[in-house]
């Protein structure tokens, strides 16, 4: 049994800080399995309750990899330390600037959480994004502005996290005495559930209400139907926004969409300033490249950038993915960074773009629009035809190998014609409250759904 707790920690140690892993796990002892249960043995009652609040659930997942019936970790306390001795390191650990350390210190600014990439200075501003970037700005500085609460809403890798993480670091940086909170609605969740079941909720509300002047939620989503822990939160958003706390809550969508969301709950969230994120246009995403480029110091020929930025238009996420891909394939190989290593790394990472290809584009769009799809060929210019044209067009590019020649070639019509349906899609994306992106999204899922069932 020894020997799997071993490995179990070798497990943990991939995933941790040097910091975390030689404090709290290298520390605890194995102590016994009773076929459901794991009990470790603890040096003390703060190194057990840190462990309970931060990091049993990661335990739980990485010991159940060994012990396939466990079902609980238990921390007991086991030590032969001499209780001042351990006094005096825990509290050298709470003082550690290392930043892995310093969620030990309820109301400090927590410093480790923030991404150090994700600054003001390396998010690209557009047209999609720059209210949300002013938004957040205003809100870090506290400058002239008079709405003290935002809620960023956009689909996932568009940039939501990229700016609550640059607050944080902002005012790590500005105005280090800041009690600065981040935390995602997952772990909100997971750290009110265990202060019910060690009966510290009193604790838990002072570290949110008292120990916080600005709260960063996000992925507010998760709360959907959890209804105490709901109810939690509109008292600490009430409590916060009473005191003249600043607040930032992320979502992937409007509050009043979220579904087993209650009323009140739903209210707060609508009466924050919300600021949308939409997707970024072709002149954006080759900001985006290059900056990213840039920062790891790696010239991109012009074609490669615009193959990128005309290739991957909907998750900014899924663009870096391709990029760091293509940076990586050229240093492991020695090989210079070239259009045709762009598309090869872009195929590799993009799996489904290659069993997918026009007829699938087009057969989807035309089940959503009732159309056939000789309309799509055909000279009729009417709204609806033509709408659905131009989305055939713009998502053949997408999800299609097809050249814009050979999409041209398909429908019928010129290389500048498809050109132009691309482009007018892509505006009519950036638009505020734009009613061809649900649409785009609805014929997008169809057909991933079909290729992923094929």
């Amino acid at each position: 049994m020894q020997n799997e707790w071993n490995a179990v920690c070798q497990r943990l140690q991939q995933g941790l800080s040097k910091g975390q892993y030689d404090f709290y796990v290298a520390t605890l002892s194995f102590v016994r399995f009773d076929g459901h249960c794991l009990t470790l043995g603890c040096r003390s009652k703060f190194h057990a309750e840190w462990l309970r609040t931060h990091l049993a659930r990661q335990i739980l997942e990485a010991a159940q990899e060994r012990f396939p019936q466990l079902k609980e970790c238990r921390f007991e306390i086991h030590s032969q330390v001499p209780h001042d001795e351990l006094k005096e390191e825990e509290e050298e650990i709470r003082e550690r600037p290392d930043g892995q350390l310093t969620f030990l210190a309820i109301g400090q600014p927590v410093r480790s959480v923030f991404n150090p990439r994700f600054t003001f200075d390396q998010f690209v501003v557009g047209h999609s994004n720059h209210f949300a970037y002013a938004t957040c700005m205003a809100v870090a500085a506290q400058r002239g502005f008079h709405h003290q609460s935002v809620y960023l809403m956009a689909d996932p890798g568009l940039g939501k996290s990229h700016l609550t993480h640059a607050v944080g670091n902002l005012l790590t940086r500005e105005a280090p005495s800041m009690r600065v909170r981040y935390v995602t609605a997952e772990q909100f969740t997971n750290e009110m559930v265990a202060a019910l079941r060690r009966d510290r909720i009193e604790d838990f509300k002072k570290t949110y209400r008292d120990g916080c002047d600005i709260l960063l939620l996000e992925k507010v989503e998760f709360f959907s139907g959890k209804r105490k822990i709901q109810d939690e939160l509109i008292y600490t958003l009430d409590e916060l926004l009473d005191r003249g706390r600043r607040i930032i809550c992320t979502g992937k969508t409007s509050p009043k969409d979220i579904p087993k969301l209650n009323r009140e709950l739903r209210s707060r969230l609508s009466g924050l300033l919300v600021a949308p994120i939409d997707r970024p246009d072709f002149e954006t995403r080759k900001k985006i490249v290059r900056r990213k480029a840039a920062y790891d110091n790696v010239h991109l020929p012009a074609e490669v950038v615009e193959f990128l930025a005309d290739r991957i238009t909907t998750d900014v996420r899924q663009l870096e993915s391709c990029l760091v891909g293509l940076m990586a394939k050229s240093s492991i190989l020695g090989i210079p960074i070239s259009l045709s290593l762009a598309q090869e790394v872009t195929q590799t990472i993009l799996e489904y773009l290659p069993t997918l290809d026009i007829a699938h584009v087009t057969s989807a769009v035309c089940r959503s629009f009732g159309l056939q799809e000789q309309d799509l060929r055909s000279k009729a210019r009417s709204r609806r035809i033509a709408e659905a044209r131009q989305l055939a067009m713009y998502l053949c590019r997408k999800y299609t190998k097809e050249s814009l020649n050979g999409i041209a070639r398909a429908f019928d019509r010129s290389h500048s014609t498809v050109i132009y349906a691309i482009k007018k899609v892509d505006q009519e994306l950036g638009r505020k409250n734009s009613s061809l992106k649900k649409l785009l999204e609805h014929v997008s899922r169809r057909i991933e759904t079909r290729c992923l069932n094929e």
